[in-house]
């Protein structure tokens, strides 16, 4: 018997041999004094494989101790394997399947085999059967941990074919972000489920939570899943006022299904709640203090609110999950002080959302963009590109009242859905004093959002003014030539103004500075830097362009002239004739003269541009 043991491990150390002469997935380590060795052959859900590309790993805890493939012995595929270790460790299998070129997501029931020196397991006609079993299988958590950690779960982690069911205490991203995805997941009273900050959890089939506290999700977690009555727990973390140099204000939103207000941890000693009120004129802010305010009970779904308090807590949304797309009302009221429209919305869902095109919130009916509250108290304007997270309220405006629908969905939009055929778009951003601020320009027609009035008054503004109002999100026609810029600060300070353009071309982009005197090429130069006093008046810029409209236009065939407030302003060098209609030149300018047009008839004129290189023409039209 002992030599037959010695010739079969000898055959089994030359076949590993000859097995590692293929690629291995794994990279085993090696060099233990003592080994254990086997004959062994793998079963999927009782069906014996006869595969040359399936890998087969040995683990002890993540630690790979073999990798090998099967060798054609004609009745089986046998893997010959050896594996080092030492006394009191175990170990279990894995497979990597070298066709699909990824591992399977199988459940190994050999987990825990004790490591035993010298032993060998099976032999040629009694194999060691490696079985494993794949689909829905049932999985279960053997210790507390991390999810993503083997050893919890006997060896290998449940992957998207997996049903699980936790048992105690397990965490989802504990040693950092991770998105874990099953079929069915059930968490029984008892136990504790936590998906810690920036992980996600998706189940597509279905989830099963004993109690609120059986899952738990940290602010800025996600869960994606499609059943109903899920209880659970999502956290909100807010940073008192007294530590923070603004007012501490967060705009929230409910993801549990009609939240009761009373009695929640959101009321405690030192704090504010607010909805808005847009029908209300002058007290727009509705405190839930309030006794009036008898309807002011629940987080309604879909809607935002305004939050602070003095302390630093971490405040719990709880109660059942939303899962179903629903309906937030909104209104739209006749006002002159440019809230007309502007509605508290918020994401109803535990997982992020997208306004525009495409995502949960198609704001056909709605202005581009939103805004967010930053946590210095500034109102942040955000556009389609941005995620609207779990618990997070939002600012919209709304051309007409009505509802807005709100689908569940994580799908990111595509474009701004009220920006109709948007040519493209400008960015103009501000920085300065550790705070900064943005405005576009959408070269389409479309809902502009109205500028808001930060909370926090020492936070710079960007805007941009026409006759309607003021507007982060301005919409402009693509010949437009000129924008006036305004810029709102109440510190001194030094400033930063980029520009960045998106889909459109300009053969002309320049920033006047009434303020300094200064006129900028923002094509050469594309960031301006500035000292303000907070002083100063507001319409401190001017944004003067030219947009290039021909497909195979270039900048020298550009228009090269445009008006703008009774004055002929050429962006090119040379000597500038005006002609008639006739042909008759009518005047002769240097391009660097300030030319007035209001001493010429109404009419259609065209301009000849000479300098030493060329000779461009373009028409105009005096009006």
């Amino acid at each position: 018997m002992q030599m037959k043991k010695f010739l079969l491990s000898t055959f089994c150390m030359l076949m590993v041999g000859f097995s590692f002469a293929q690629q291995t997935h794994w990279v085993p380590v090696s060099n233990f004094e003592n080994t254990m060795d086997g004959i062994g052959i793998v079963i999927i859900d009782g069906v014996e494989q006869f595969r040359g590309d399936l890998e087969l790993g040995i683990f002890c805890g993540d630690e790979c101790r073999g990798a090998l493939f099967a060798e054609d012995e004609t009745d089986h595929w046998f893997y010959y394997f050896t594996m080092g270790g030492v006394s009191g460790e175990s170990f279990t299998f894995r497979l990597y399947d070298h066709d699909l070129d990824e591992e399977l997501y199988v459940t190994c029931t050999n987990a825990a085999v004790p490591f035993e020196a010298n032993a060998f397991l099976g032999d040629f006609d009694a194999p060691y059967e490696i079985v494993f079993t794949a689909g829905a299988s049932t999985v279960t958590n053997i210790t507390d941990g991390d999810w993503s950690d083997p050893n919890i779960w006997g060896g290998t982690v449940p992957g998207p074919e997996a049903s699980v069911v936790v048992d105690d205490f397990v965490t989802i991203g504990e040693n950092g972000a991770v998105t874990v995805t099953v079929t069915d997941l059930d968490i029984p009273s008892g136990s504790t489920l936590i998906v810690e900050a920036g992980s996600v959890l998706v189940v597509t089939g279905d989830l099963i939570t004993g109690s609120t506290d059986g899952l738990i999700l940290a602010d800025g977690a996600q869960v994606i899943n499609e059943s109903s009555n899920v209880l659970a727990t999502y956290q909100k973390d807010i940073a008192g006022y007294l530590a923070k140099d603004s007012d501490g204000w967060y705009t929230i939103s409910s993801p549990m299904d009609d939240m009761t207000i009373s009695g929640s941890d959101f009321v405690v000693p030192e704090y504010d709640l607010y909805r808005f009120n847009e029908t209300t004129i002058g007290g727009e802010w509705e405190n839930y203090k309030d006794a009036t305010n008898i309807d002011f009970t629940t987080f309604e779904n879909g809607r935002g609110y305004i939050y602070a308090n003095s302390a630093n807590i971490t405040p719990n949304f709880v109660g059942i999950l939303n899962n179903a797309d629903m309906s937030v009302a909104v209104t739209y009221t006749d006002r002159t002080d440019g809230l007309s429209g502007i509605n508290l919305i918020g994401n109803p869902f535990p997982h992020v959302i997208y306004k525009g095109a495409g995502g949960a919130i198609d704001d056909a009916d709605l202005a581009s963009g939103f805004y967010t509250l930053t946590d210095q108290g500034a109102w942040h304007v955000c556009t389609y590109e941005t995620a609207i997270q779990p618990g997070q309220g939002i600012l919209v405006k709304t051309a007409v009242a009505g509802t807005v629908d709100i689908v569940k969905t994580t799908n990111p939009a595509t474009a701004e859905s009220s920006a109709k055929s948007a040519a493209g778009r400008m960015k103009l951003n501000i920085a300065g004093n550790n705070n900064e601020d943005c405005a576009y320009v959408y070269f389409s027609q479309g809902l502009g959002l109205t500028k808001m009035p930060n909370f926090d008054v020492t936070a710079p503004s960007l805007f941009i003014h026409n006759d309607e109002g003021d507007y982060a999100i301005a919409h402009t026609g693509i010949d437009s030539e000129a924008l006036e810029l305004m810029f709102k600060n109440s510190q001194s300070g030094d400033f930063t103004l980029s520009v960045g353009t998106e889909g459109l071309r300009f053969s002309y982009l320049h920033l006047i500075d009434r303020v300094a005197g200064t006129d900028t090429d923002l094509l050469q130069t594309p960031e301006y830097r500035f000292t303000a006093t907070g002083l100063e008046d507001n319409a401190r810029f001017q944004l003067v362009f030219r947009v290039m409209t021909g497909v195979n236009e270039t900048v020298e065939e550009a228009p090269f002239a445009f008006i703008n407030n009774g004055q002929l302003i050429v962006n090119a060098e040379g000597t500038l004739q005006i002609l008639d209609m006739t042909g008759r030149v009518v005047s002769t300018h240097n391009t660097t003269d300030h030319i007035a047009t209001n001493g010429m008839a109404n009419g259609v004129y065209v301009l000849r541009l000479m300098n030493e290189n060329n000779v461009r023409t373009q028409k105009i039209v005096i009006k």
